[in-house]
């Protein structure tokens, strides 16, 4: 991971100032933050904050046509986030980490989900898992999975967590990875998507 991070690195380097983050409340909704990004481009800003936006938008017009659909009646919907990387090192990666929860009444518990938007902010752009596998020398998907089926192993281990029998060795990987303030990768496994519901959403530091 380290050789073609440092590639990575050097190839969206730049000498701008890190983002500046703010709160906000989605449609004045105060159960449903969000962050709003600052940066010196005005129209990079705008492409972050339109990506952030269309997110939030997601995630809550799919849980009302999910109720509609099911005949579901929505009891609480909420966000919130946490910055990961915010140019760490000198780089440009803005990573911004989306805790989206919903409860329909009737249910036995909320459905949590973490959302990852890695951004590089001196061109706005989304920052997808091609950038883990094909900067630098490159190393294959099948690669990373060998070895996050390992951290994923380590981790259960340490903290005594349950893996569905049929999860292991990982044939792909998770959709939502972020990078840290130390530029470790970090990937998610969403609830009941290795494990039971008790685990929670699971967090994999891929560089320890």
């Amino acid at each position: 991971m380290r050789k073609f991070l440092v590639a990575l690195l050097m190839l969206i380097s730049a000498t701008c100032s890190a983002a500046t983050i703010e709160p906000a409340h989605f449609n004045g909704n105060g159960d449903l933050i969000y962050p709003v990004v600052h940066v010196d481009d005005k129209a990079v800003e705008r492409k972050i904050n339109a990506a952030i936006v269309a997110e939030v938008d997601r995630f809550v017009t799919g849980v009302y046509r999910n109720a509609q659909v099911n005949n579901l009646e929505v009891g609480g919907v909420h966000t919130s986030f946490y910055i990961g990387s915010n140019e760490a090192g000198n780089t440009v990666i803005l990573s911004v980490v989306m805790t989206e929860s919903v409860f329909y009444k009737m249910a036995a518990h909320p459905s949590t989900y973490q959302r990852a938007l890695n951004f590089n902010t001196s061109s706005g752009e989304l920052m997808d898992v091609s950038y883990l596998t094909d900067v630098g020398a490159g190393i294959p998907v099948s690669e990373l999975c060998d070895r996050l089926t390992q951290k994923l192993k380590a981790k259960a281990a340490r903290e005594n967590l349950f893996l569905f029998d049929d999860v292991l060795p990982l044939k792909e990987l998770p959709t939502d990875f972020y990078w840290d303030e130390n530029l470790h990768v970090h990937f998610i496994f969403q609830q009941y998507e290795v494990a039971p519901y008790a685990a929670g959403i699971i967090d994999v530091d891929f560089d320890v």
